[in-house]
């Protein structure tokens, strides 16, 4: 099952290694002031990560590594935000609430990321998804399983 799901990565392996095509960036600001308005109006904060992945989730169906290679790079985005927020909760709160802050970010990274890999391996279970199809919904989930942790570390980070 590990050989098979690795045998899947090698066309995104690939596909990283080709200079990537051109995305729209996240805007970060954009993304907290979207997330500040949501939960003040008492919304769904999701919202704002579907308008953040909207352009990787128009690519063509039957392009579905250019997807999976989009998605790859908004979670990287997402990352380097959850980073930036990081550091900015250890520049103003103090050392316990700012390693409690990571250990939350950690755990809850990690658990959306086990759901992720949980998706992957019925879908290579069950078969009904193409390989390729798979490595898409696989990327897709990691980037909304980093846009999520940055979602929640933002909104609990917020009145520092």
């Amino acid at each position: 099952m590990l050989l098979r799901s690795l045998c899947l990565l090698a066309p995104l392996a690939v596909q990283l290694a080709l200079p990537a095509p051109a995305m729209a960036e996240m805007d970060l600001n954009g993304i907290n002031a979207c997330l500040s308005d949501r939960l003040e109006a008492g919304q769904p904060a999701a919202t704002c990560l579907d308008e953040a992945h909207s352009a990787c989730m128009s690519i063509n169906i039957d392009t579905p590594a250019v997807a999976a290679l989009c998605f790859v790079e908004l979670e990287k985005e997402w990352q380097a935000g959850i980073a930036a927020l990081m550091t900015g909760i250890k520049q103003k709160a103090s050392e316990e609430i700012a390693a409690v802050a990571g250990v939350e970010g950690k755990y809850d990274l990690l658990s959306a990321l086990l759901q992720c890999s949980r998706m992957e391996e019925l879908a290579l279970i069950v078969g009904r998804e193409s390989d390729d199809a798979i490595v898409r919904q696989n990327a897709r989930c990691k980037a909304n399983a980093a846009g999520l942790t940055y979602a929640r570390l933002f909104l609990r980070s917020r009145d520092l």
